[in-house]
């Protein structure tokens, strides 16, 4: 198996890195272990890691991999010169294994400031960090030959004698392969020939015909014109045209397998090149778009290979580790049983020998009262033992210190030779045959010594019965346990592919309960990229009238809808066109979450006001501004009438969702996703049926609204209906609606997203609103709107009316500060312009429309002087009948004719910027992502999600958020703790079970906690910052006993770390 680099490894990946790496930044250097590091190379929209092994390989690479958590001292000198800096040159030093990589200034890449990475992938390779004239300033280690130091900091690192590929003359081959040995082959000639290398010259031999294992010697013709050298040369000048062209462009790459013993048997990696070799077409292999994505494959499985044989180790061990339990345990069984036996042998023993045991006791006994010390007390036993007293040759031992003697008794069955051997006694006491230790206590009798050993019997009689009882379940919760632990070994043995982000995740988003993907933008540019890529027909707009609040999108995952009429349709007395899809199959539920995430974006969140969001149809936003007005970027316009949400409190989230990694999970969790969609469908189907009715009467210009919202829970099997009529009669959204619908029909509303939508009425024109042109004009006015406004409304109506009665009639608003010298200013500039001119000029200007309103408003201000006049607040219907009349008094276009040029100048002005959009299947890769694993589950990685709380009901690892004072990044970790406490609270106490498949069950729990627990700590800080409020308070259950764990493990720690 290749095992590193070669000089033509070195030479394709060099061309692969000058066209993707040249102009990015290098943003961070990591140690993944002593000889490897991790660079990564970033510019806007793109980012790519490359890894350097030295002396090994380098590639970029698309899988994670763990890096040191403090850097090495080599490290931290590459971050102190090259961080942030633009790497502005790759090369190769002629043919060698060796790539420079440069990062120069702008005065060019010799001028003071310019560094250099040397990268070596020849012997035990290394890595050299120089300044511009290559001097050395850090390196991976230091090199010695014959006690010199030959590349050490403070000395110049040597360009000269780099070796390059040349094509290959025929008498140059002649004359090298004279030089064979007699057993040489021809491979084993020709790698060493050149710069080719083994690759290369393997395919050459094949190229020619001939064999690798050849002898040269002996079995090829050398004679220069011989066929077999002609055929070398041919061969050779293709290889060096393959040199020169993997030199100038970016080649696919290849890996060949060992061909498989058996088809179960997994494919084994055996080579990896930039060519596709001769010798690589008879094998197993398999192409890749470029050779650093081939190499990163290969070197990839290999670490994966290495984590799978560490697993069979761990495998083995646990093995291993079980048997030792069982041996250890039948052990101690036996142990047991064995006391057990003997203790009843030796008070047997005690028994059959009562009259010698009373003697050597009353003797010892004796020998103690009397005073004679301990050491000449075995003296004498010594020296009756040499006299062959009998009761000092049966005494082996003195323990006077615990006041015993261990005597050595016989059975005196064995004292009668001529019994039978095979005798039931014999039987049962052949295991304790011949003479047994007894340890006797001296101030005891023989008899009373005796019984203290039946106690003994018995006792370990109990201790053997408890450790049989409780033998069969020790065993199988140690089985149990490290079979759990084998598969979480399994689990985690795998080299895990870098997770790109999706597409959504640049924004603001979350899946509504209702499974609806809900978008937002972060900024203005993001606001308006989200309108003009994102919202298509069917999708609702979503936002509310307070500054800062988001522009939220909800993407409608239903693909047609029958012919139906839209209440915004209805309102502007117009019908959808036919199939086309309709923001009312939205749930409401989903609508009011997404109000809840633009309010929740606004400045009401630190304010803490509560305030309704809104929603409108697709259609109704454009980025068409009114004649002679311009929008600047982030804002829109609403055509037509807003449909007001019931306010809402100011509670969000932050959870994680799970990726399913393969097909078997994803099926698991489909039953739902079936339920959510024939919901979807219901709501369809119930749209359609209703405005077909409708469709068969005229529309009405008024709203014929149905108060009831259905918030339908796809958890649940039946959807169940919430009432909003109590909330929208409470905040008046009716009358707001009513009112909005009249002011609105043939107006133009302006939407900026972060900035205030409500267009401010001046005092000035709420008065010239009120004032009447004629009594009978009043009258008709107040008579329209009697129906319509409450008796609070109107009677604060007719007390401003009273009020504006008793002011003087030459009362005006004061003009703005600046404004009455710019007028002046105006008034002079156009003062020889007549009307005619003015016309001329505002047409070539392109203006059009609004030419008389636009001419009195000027007027009137440069005629008009602003004395300052207490006014009283306006409610919110004055200013709504303000702007009714306001826009009553612009001049109507017939209807064909306006919305002849409105549609084409939204069309005008929205293909300048169009931008394409992305295809509806985006949006499976929703299915794969699921906030409730199951124990089945296989899952790849967690995603952070911050949404309204009301869309989190179904997650299994969630927080609560609050306006408060914590920044991004505490309250990221606060939650991640929380969540990781949960992970430990929802392991089982116990696997161990009777029953099997229970037994299982608890296991298949406890490897999802872990596995869970692992994938959330794995999550990036910068993902989970991204998605956070920023001043929240965050709350979950427990909270206070959490924070205290926490506060005690760090404690832990820190203390741990000051010991070390």
């Amino acid at each position: 198996m290749k095992q590193r680099f070669s000089a033509l490894d070195v030479r394709a990946i060099v061309t692969a890195f000058q066209q993707r790496l040249v102009g990015l930044r290098l943003q961070g250097i990591y140690d993944v272990n002593a000889k490897t590091f991790l660079l990564k190379f970033t510019k806007p929209d793109c980012k790519e890691l490359v890894i350097v092994e030295s002396g090994i390989r380098i590639h970029t690479t698309d899988f994670t991999r763990d890096k040191s958590i403090t850097p090495s001292s080599f490290c931290m000198k590459l971050r102190k010169h090259l961080k942030a800096r633009r790497l502005t040159g790759v090369r190769q030093l002629g043919m060698d294994r060796v790539i420079d990589f440069e990062f120069a200034v702008a005065a060019g890449a010799h001028a003071e400031g310019t560094y250099h990475i040397m990268c070596e992938f020849y012997a035990s390779g290394n890595v050299i960090l120089t300044d511009y004239q290559y001097n050395i300033l850090a390196l991976l280690r230091v090199v010695h030959i014959e006690d010199e130091k030959a590349f050490a900091v403070g000395m110049k690192y040597e360009l000269e004698g780099s070796r390059s590929i040349e094509p290959v003359d025929r008498v140059q081959l002649v004359e090298y392969l004279k030089k064979a040995a007699p057993k040489d082959t021809l491979k084993r000639m020709l790698a060493m020939f050149g710069t080719y290398g083994p690759a290369l010259s393997e395919h050459v031999i094949l190229r020619a015909g001939l064999t690798p294992s050849l002898k040269v010697a002996t079995a090829l013709d050398i004679d220069p014109q011989s066929p077999q050298i002609s055929a070398l040369v041919e061969a050779y000048r293709d290889a060096f045209d393959i040199a020169e062209k993997l030199g100038r462009e970016v080649c696919p790459g290849y890996i060949a397998f060992l061909p498989k013993k058996s088809d179960e048997d997994d494919d084994v990696f055996d080579d990896f090149g930039p060519w596709m070799f001769d010798q690589y077409r008879n094998k197993p292999h398999q192409e890749f778009a470029s050779f650093s994505d081939a190499a990163d494959v290969f070197f990839s499985n290999i670490e994966a290979q290495k984590l799978k044989s560490k697993a069979h180790q761990q495998e083995a061990a646990a093995e291993r580790k079980l048997e030792a339990i069982k041996q250890e345990h039948e052990g101690r069984v036996a142990a047991l049983e064995l006391a057990h036996r003997k203790t009843e042998e030796q008070a047997r023993r005690i028994e059959m020998n009562l009259e010698f045991v009373d003697q050597a006791i009353m003797i010892m006994r004796q020998a103690v009262a009397a005073g004679m010390d301990w050491k000449e007390l075995e003296e004498l036993v010594r020296d009756q033992k040499e006299q062959d007293n009998p009761i000092a040759e049966r005494i082996v031992k003195l323990n006077l210190s615990i006041n015993q003697i261990t005597l050595e008794l016989d059975d005196p069955a064995d004292w009668d030779s001529d019994e039978d051997e095979d005798s039931e006694d014999g039987e049962s006491h052949g295991e304790f045959s011949g003479p047994l230790t007894v340890d006797v206590d001296i101030f005891q009798t023989a008899f009373a010594n005796a019984q203290r050993y039946y106690s003994s019997r018995r006792q370990a009689g109990v201790k053997h019965a408890k450790t049989l009882a409780v033998s069969s379940q020790a065993l199988q919760s140690a089985e149990q346990k490290i079979k759990a632990d084998l598969k979480a070994i399994k689990i985690t043995a795998t080299v895990s592919q870098t997770r790109k982000p999706f597409w959504f995740e640049k924004f603001a988003w979350f899946l509504s309960s209702d499974g609806y993907l809900v978008l937002a933008g972060h900024d203005m540019q993001q606001n308006e990229l989200l309108v003009k890529r994102h919202l298509r027909p069917g999708d609702a707009y979503v936002h509310a009238d307070i500054h800062g609040a988001a522009s939220v999108i909800i993407k409608n995952k239903l693909a047609a809808a029958p012919e139906s009429t839209s209440v915004t349709d209805k309102a502007l007395g117009e019908k959808a066109p036919r199939g086309e899809l309709t923001a009312e199959t939205i749930p409401p539920s989903t609508l009011f979450q997404a109000g809840i995430m633009s309010v929740c974006q606004s400045r009401a969140w630190d304010a803490k006001i509560l305030t309704p969001a809104w929603w409108v149809e697709a259609r109704q936003v454009s980025k068409t501004a009114p004649t002679g007005e311009y929008l600047s970027t982030g804002s829109f316009m609403i055509r037509g009438k807003k449909h007001f949400l019931p306010p809402t409190q100011l509670v969000y989230g932050f959870g994680l969702l799970f990726r399913l990694a393969d097909d078997e999970s994803i099926a698991r969790h489909t039953a739902a996703r079936q339920q959510r969609r024939a919901i979807m469908e219901e709501n369809l189907k119930s749209v359609g049926a209703k405005d077909t009715v409708d469709s068969t009467q005229p529309a009405p210009m008024t709203d014929d609204k149905d108060d009831s919202f259905t918030i339908i829970d796809a958890e649940k099997p039946e959807p169940k209906a919430m009432d909003f009529s109590a909330a929208r009669i409470k905040y008046n959204l009716d009358e707001i609606e009513n009112a909005t619908e009249d002011a609105f029909k043939d107006a133009d509303t302006r939407t900026d997203a972060g900035v205030d939508t409500k267009r401010r009425l001046t005092a000035k024109e709420r008065r010239d609103q009120r004032k009447p042109k004629s009594e009978s004009l009043e009258q008709e006015k107040q008579s329209e709107h009697v129906g319509k406004l409450s008796k609070k409304e109107q009677r604060r109506l007719d007390e401003e009316a009273k009020y504006e009665k008793q002011q003087p009639k030459e009362k005006q608003q004061q003009q703005k500060r600046g404004k009455k010298g710019k007028m002046k200013k105006m008034k002079e500039k156009y003062a020889e312009q007549d009307d005619e001119d003015r016309d001329l000029r505002m047409e070539l200007l392109g203006a059009a429309g609004k030419k008389e309103a636009r001419e009195e408003a000027v007027q009137a201000d440069l005629n008009q002087e602003a004395p300052n006049v207490e006014q009283p607040p306006p409610s919110i219907v004055d200013q709504i009948k303000a702007l009714a009349a306001k826009n009553s008094t612009d001049p109507e276009p017939s209807a064909d004719a306006s919305e002849d040029v409105t549609e084409e100048t939204e069309k005008r002005v929205d293909d300048e910027d169009e931008v394409p959009e992305l295809p509806m299947e985006h949006l499976n890769v929703l299915d794969t992502l699921t906030a409730s694993p199951l124990p089945d589950d296989n899952l790849s990685f967690a995603i952070p999600v911050c949404a309204p709380y009301t869309s989190l009901s179904s997650y299994k690892y969630r927080v609560k958020l609050v306006p408060g004072t914590m920044k991004k990044g505490k309250a990221c970790k606060m939650a991640l703790t929380v969540m990781l406490a949960a992970a430990d609270s929802n392991k089982p106490r116990s696997v161990h079970s009777q029953d099997a498949n229970e037994a299982e069950r608890l296991e298949l729990e406890t490897i999802l906690a872990n596995r869970e627990k692992t994938l959330m700590k794995a999550v990036p800080e910068t993902e989970m910052i991204a998605q956070m409020l920023g001043k929240v308070k965050v709350t979950a259950p427990n909270m206070e006993s959490i924070k205290q764990k926490s506060k005690a493990a760090a404690k832990s720690r820190a203390k741990s770390k000051a010991k070390n």
